[in-house]
């Protein structure tokens, strides 16, 4: 039998009315019914009983698509793989992230590309490390990270953004920042500062934390870490204070510390990163799902 043969049987079977047949698969009720009569003439026995009251299947034509159905649906994957194989699309993409949200939007879109793309596997492998979040990428542990921005490294392409989030000041309770219930860029001039150390991505780090408050008054880095969980600890210590995105508060909130929004602070937005030398077409793919779907907006304080 031929594949539209086939396929134009199995329709009838769920539509059962020649001409919605005709228009689902967008062929003249006439082919519709050359067809049937083709395939009835093959098997010699009707499959199909029309009478003024409609059309509905016979005992052997029930059976027919009991049988044929799995058996098409089999074909119809296998050649499915087939192409995606052809495109690059067969295959295992490692996923990386900074930040916990960011990793959570990464398992959903994992989830749908999976389903969209059967013949592949997509993993997420690690967090990356605050003080160094694009070596896993240099490393070549993962294919793709989502990390926030900016990324302004050679060989490196910035893609499609996947998170909007807000920057908050992470202060210990009590401080006076707190009690104002705000933060500006001027009070990292009046508190030791808590920072990520920088090396070899500093202007990722001069982003959120600048060299100089916007009137000009010099902002020293008093602190420097090498994980979240270090400057963390140094703020509920009493230590200093430091910017913090969104994701990273919701996540972390202990008693002894508390995060309140920095008004005017720089817009903080995540992207999908990858190496420009290792790019491939299902690379490309999971990007363009993820520009499709949107970035995920994070509110602060998160919802309950």
């Amino acid at each position: 039998m031929e594949r539209q043969e086939i396929e134009t049987f199995l329709v009838l079977c769920d539509e059962l009315h020649f001409g919605r047949t005709a228009k689902r698969l967008r062929i003249s009720p006439a082919r519709v019914t050359q067809l049937i009569q083709k395939i009835e003439r093959r098997i010699g026995a009707a499959l199909f009983e029309r009478n003024t009251r409609g059309v509905t299947l016979t005992d052997l034509g029930r059976q027919f698509q009991r049988d044929l159905a799995p058996a098409h649906e089999a074909v119809e994957q296998v050649v499915q793989r087939t192409i995606q194989a052809a495109k690059g699309l067969d295959g295992e993409l490692r996923l990386g992230f900074l930040g916990t949200a960011n990793g959570r939007h990464l398992v959903e879109l994992a989830r749908t590309f999976e389903s969209r793309q059967p013949g592949s596997t997509v993993h997420l492998v690690l967090e990356a490390e605050v003080g160094d979040h694009l070596r896993p990428l240099r490393d070549d542990r993962v294919d793709i990270l989502a990390v926030p921005l900016p990324v302004r490294e050679d060989g490196m392409i910035v893609g499609p953004v996947v998170l909007r989030e807000t920057l908050l000041m992470a202060a210990p309770d009590g401080h006076p920042i707190v009690r104002r219930g705000y933060a500006t860029m001027e009070d990292l001039a009046d508190n030791p500062i808590v920072v990520a150390a920088g090396d070899p991505e500093s202007y990722w780090i001069d982003y959120f934390v600048p060299s100089q408050t916007p009137s000009g008054r010099p902002i020293e880095r008093t602190l420097l870490v090498e994980s979240l969980q270090a400057g963390v600890a140094l703020v509920m210590a009493g230590k200093g204070i430091g910017p913090i995105l969104a994701q990273f508060a919701q996540y972390n909130q202990h008693p002894g510390i508390a995060y309140t929004p920095i008004e005017n602070g720089p817009p903080v937005a995540s992207a999908l990163i990858w190496r420009a030398d290792r790019e491939t077409e299902l690379v490309r793919a999971f990007a363009r799902l993820a520009e499709d779907h949107g970035p995920v907006i994070l509110d602060w304080p998160p919802a309950q």
